[in-house]
């Protein structure tokens, strides 16, 4: 069962440019900005406890999980994966719409949960099917070793992509707290929900690979990944 604090681990995500307004809203919830690599203070209404979890990831919505992977393949990790964006149309929308509030995990995740355009769907699953031949270990293993995800689609989907999540049933999803150890629920929502006001409607021209060095805590961006466009 892989230790998701050791190994070298890949992902693709949706991460906002650096500067942008979006970018400095969720860096500054998660008290750390990805693309910088540095430090940001959280607001009054958090705790750095709160954000144990999602902090080390920084401000990203998954388009392919952070799988583990033999370092010896970034070169094919990464060119599979510009390969793959590549082949979306120049008039492709990345865009993401209907953003909400959404609390899981009994009330320990905190989340911005959004709709993905048929452009952003595509590409989320042609690039799951791509790059799981690159995959070494999943971190889901011990959840489905526990007997979560036991539905027999979950179970072909870990055997043949190493994750039981995604395709027909995507989440796409910014984690803003996690795990929320507060006891004002109400106030923290509140809090949130200004927060995302003006980000409930979402467009990208690039994917983002991310990786994880093998005993490093942190995320950080390995490449962008950009739309062509004619």
């Amino acid at each position: 069962m892989p230790d998701p604090a050791a190994g070298t681990r890949f992902a693709v995500y949706l991460c906002p440019p650096a500067g942008s307004a979006l970018s400095r809203m969720g860096s500054g919830l998660l008290g750390f900005d990805v693309r910088a690599g540095q430090p940001v203070a959280l607001p009054a209404f958090l705790r750095p406890g709160w954000q144990a979890d999602a902090g080390p990831f920084g401000f990203h919505l998954t388009v392919v999980e952070g799988f583990f992977t033999d370092p010896a393949w970034w070169p094919d990790i990464e060119a599979e994966a510009r390969a793959c964006v590549a082949c979306l149309s120049p008039d492709a929308e990345l865009a993401l719409t209907n953003g909400r509030i959404a609390v899981w995990d009994d009330g320990e995740t905190w989340v911005l949960r959004l709709d993905a355009s048929p452009a952003l769907l595509v590409a989320h699953t042609l690039l799951l099917s791509r790059l799981s031949r690159f995959v070494t270990a999943s971190p889901f293993a011990g959840q489905v070793a526990q007997g979560l995800y036991a539905r027999p689609f979950e179970g072909v989907r870990m055997s043949l992509l190493h994750t039981p999540r995604g395709l027909d049933t995507w989440q796409p999803h910014f984690t803003l707290v996690q795990p929320y150890g507060g006891n004002d629920p109400q106030a923290l929502r509140r809090e949130l929900q200004a927060c995302i006001q003006p980000f409930t409607t979402q467009s990208y021209a690039a994917l983002t690979l991310f990786e994880k060095p093998e005993g490093e805590e942190r995320w950080r961006v390995r490449a962008e990944l950009p739309l062509g466009r004619d």
